[in-house]
């Protein structure tokens, strides 16, 4: 059976769709070490208690993508909540002086 260009079993396509995937991952704040532990040492309910590896060799392709779109819209909607936290702020602002102070 040929593939065609578009087909979504196109290696490229995989590529491209695990490649998105990683740039969520760093978005999220993810460090390479790290996006190399999500992706092949952590089983997930969500992808059937696979790893995201075994989940997209599996063909879950979707479902790897879910559950990394859901972290990062988590990950977003926490950062707008600890944005608008007048005492988070503070404490962080805080912080900053102290760091600032402890630098010769």
């Amino acid at each position: 059976m040929t593939k065609m260009a578009g087909d979504v079993d196109n290696g490229f396509e995989q590529l491209r769709r695990a490649a998105a995937v990683n740039d969520l991952l760093n978005q999220i704040g993810l460090s390479d070490g790290r996006k190399t532990e999500w992706w092949n040492f952590s089983a997930y309910h969500e992808l059937g208690d696979r790893t995201p590896t075994q989940a997209w060799l599996a063909g879950d392709h979707e479902a790897v993508r879910r559950l990394v779109d859901k972290w990062y819209a988590d990950t977003e909607a926490t950062g707008r909540r600890l944005r608008s936290n007048p005492e988070v702020i503070g404490k962080m602002r805080s912080r900053i002086e102290k760091l600032r102070g402890a630098v010769p």
